[in-house]
């Protein structure tokens, strides 16, 4: 993907997470289930939190040197979304969401930073093993973040949590 698809990429996965999101009450946002034992909340604190470890690695990226966390293990993933859910619980859903849409910008202002041949060349940064960095991009922001927004679409599906008509976003 070049620099403009994976600017569209960001802009189309937020604007599905939104609408996953849309018309949910606060009840509904703190329910456990969403995704596995998550709540709404609990997701997007996740998804925020990944999101800004992208931010780091692009950092870091464009002043040369290795992110600091290139080399998680699976194992790994599971034990720092598990602290991170744990820190998170306490916090409350409108610094969330704020952060939320914070990320996304520093995000698209990262990438927007890069040329296209760095986005997309698999050999520019050794730590990828051959990747593309759009690639690492897309995991930790627009493929995440869509991957989320359908298993909360299918909850919201399962438990009749349907958009009352002519609502409008009240998560923007």
């Amino acid at each position: 993907m070049n620099k403009s698809e994976v600017l569209t990429a960001l802009q189309s996965s937020r604007a599905a997470m939104l609408q996953a999101l849309d018309g949910l009450s606060d009840s509904d946002r703190q329910q456990p289930g969403a995704v596995d034992q998550w709540s709404v909340k609990d997701v997007l604190a996740h998804l925020v939190r990944w999101e800004a470890e992208l931010v780091t690695l692009l950092a870091q990226a464009r002043q040369g040197k290795r992110p600091t966390h290139a080399d998680f293990s699976p194992e790994k993933v599971n034990e720092v979304n598990a602290q991170w859910q744990r820190d998170d619980r306490a916090r409350p859903l409108e610094k969330i969401l704020a952060d939320f849409h914070g990320v996304r910008k520093q995000t698209i202002r990262q990438v927007e930073s890069f040329s296209d041949d760095e986005l997309t060349n698999p050999k520019l940064f050794q730590w990828l093993d051959n990747s593309p960095l759009w690639k690492w991009v897309e995991g930790d922001s627009f493929g995440h973040e869509t991957e989320h927004a359908a298993q909360i679409e299918a909850w919201r599906k399962a438990r009749n949590l349907f958009r009352p008509v002519g609502h409008h976003r009240s998560w923007c």
